[in-house]
């Protein structure tokens, strides 16, 4: 049974409303876990070698196969911890305080619904990327390595204590939620829909990069719905938190890269990541069309070329 619109003169309740109809048939919760059916073909790569950050460095290039092979299943690894932080410590209770109406505006039958199932939707995310993190550390007989806070949340945190007051701190989450659910998108594009890839990977990411596109929409519409009551104060706040999200999403992670080489004695990866500390200092790589959109969706118009510049 469809859920009918309580504000049928909304038109932004109204598209809220629209995509969730279409969730009995597009989440891919109702179909069931993609691993099941899988079987883990140990010939192929665990992850993409170009999105490595040090992937033009000469160390990684002429570091042994069997080397490589274990960089590339801590690629899978590391890709799927940082899946797991961004949907538990980010989206989560972001929706849990939409859903309670801690926002102005969103205390409406339509993003309740909304964002319910984009819970659920999460959850099962973060089922799959648990999932596939244990079953690469299984298969491939790798030690567990204990990795730290990725820098969305760091920077989230950071923010979060520069806070005046309660209401403020919830912006901010929101704020973060939103741009990283538009940028999700072209993140988990890269790795989908490569056969060449275990299918384990490519199947799974190309499981949760279908809800994504939904869920762009579903926090871009909520936040317009919000956005318009919030005062100017407010308004600056959210606007003046969004590069900072973007900066922070498209982070190399080298921090994070550094516990795991250190931890298979990668030979000289303090050289090889100092290296590309300096490279990529100023080479923050992020698809920023769903930022644009976003804005767009609040009334600003931007275009890509200016987020850019």
């Amino acid at each position: 049974m469809n859920i009918s619109s309580t504000h049928a003169d909304n038109k932004i309740l109204a598209i809220i409303n629209g995509l969730t109809n279409l969730w009995n048939n597009r989440a891919k919760v109702l179909e069931g876990d993609p691993s099941v059916d899988l079987t883990f073909e140990p010939e192929k790569a665990d992850f993409k070698a170009e999105l490595l950050p040090f992937y033009k460095h000469p160390l990684w290039q002429n570091a042994p196969a069997d080397l490589q092979q274990k960089v590339l299943s801590y690629g899978w690894i590391i890709y799927n911890e940082k899946t797991i932080q961004i949907e538990s410590k980010l989206i989560a209770p972001v929706c849990d305080l939409l859903i309670d109406g801690e926002y102005p505006g969103s205390v409406k039958d339509e993003i309740q619904h909304a964002i319910s199932q984009a819970l659920v939707d999460e959850a099962f995310h973060t089922l799959m990327a648990v999932k596939g993190i244990n079953i690469v550390y299984r298969e491939r007989h790798l030690p567990r390595v204990k990795l730290p806070k990725f820098q969305l949340i760091s920077c989230l945190e950071l923010m979060l204590e520069e806070c005046q007051n309660e209401f403020e701190q919830k912006l901010v989450r929101l704020a973060v939620a939103c741009a990283s659910e538009t940028l999700i998108t072209d993140y988990l594009g890269s790795l989908s829909q490569d056969p060449m890839l275990q299918p384990l990977c490519y199947k799974t990411v190309e499981a949760h990069a279908a809800d994504e596109w939904s869920h762009a929409s579903v926090f871009s519409y909520t936040m317009a719905e919000i956005f318009s009551q919030l005062s100017e104060q407010e308004k600056a706040l959210y606007l003046a938190t969004l590069p900072k999200a973007v900066q922070a999403f498209g982070d190399d992670e080298l921090n994070v890269w550094e516990v795991v080489l250190a931890a298979i004695n990668f030979p000289d990866y303090a050289n090889m990541l100092a290296d590309c500390r300096e490279r990529n200092a100023q080479n923050i790589n992020v698809d920023i069309q769903g930022i644009a959109k976003l804005l767009n969706s609040l009334g600003i118009e931007v275009s890509t070329e200016n987020l850019a510049a």
